[in-house]
């Protein structure tokens, strides 16, 4: 088993008992990659997840998923109202960090919950709206020439150019 294990960020992970799952994440070659986040168990095999993963696809802080294989994407029972931003490089100054979460938490009201060398994961509120989300991280781009993606918007995540969007946004 492989594990990308972002460390977490978010404060509010310091003093509440929480359980690390493993999600999977995806293969490389023919081993599954699995990705470790906390998440609370809310009944046998379901869990609400602390944190939105840093490697993981279609899920965010605050969903509550249901592991059924090791070998199989989770199963998202009920969207927590997050989206998941994402954001990969080989190395990311600190002061940009350190800009970026504040900005997130006081602009958005979202914050950093993953951080593992040059990759970023980040919980934002869907009430935060999309302008604003976009104005915060496209300046986080303009600053660091790295990209940032919504990590669970897409249907199909499992095919990259399948572009469909599955709209629970729209349904909060």
């Amino acid at each position: 088993m492989h594990d990308m294990n972002p460390k977490p960020c978010a404060a509010d992970l310091r003093d509440r008992d929480f359980d690390l799952i493993y999600v999977y994440a995806g293969s490389s070659g023919d081993a599954p990659v699995h990705e470790e986040l906390p998440a609370r168990q809310v009944e046998p095999g379901v869990y609400e997840l602390l944190a939105s993963p840093g490697l993981t696809l279609n899920l965010a802080k605050g969903d509550l998923v249901r592991i059924d294989a090791p070998d199989r994407p989770a199963t998202v029972l009920k969207r927590g109202g997050n989206y998941c931003i994402q954001i990969y490089g080989d190395a990311i100054p600190d002061h940009e960090i350190d800009r970026l979460a504040s900005e997130v938490a006081s602009e958005l009201r979202g914050t950093l919950d993953g951080r593992h060398g040059g990759s970023l994961a980040l919980s934002v509120p869907s009430g935060a709206g999309g302008e604003r989300i976009r104005t915060v991280f496209d300046g986080f781009t303009e600053r660091t020439a790295l990209a940032w993606y919504y990590a669970n918007i897409y249907r199909n995540f499992e095919d990259p150019e399948d572009e469909t969007l599955l709209d629970w946004w729209l349904e909060r």
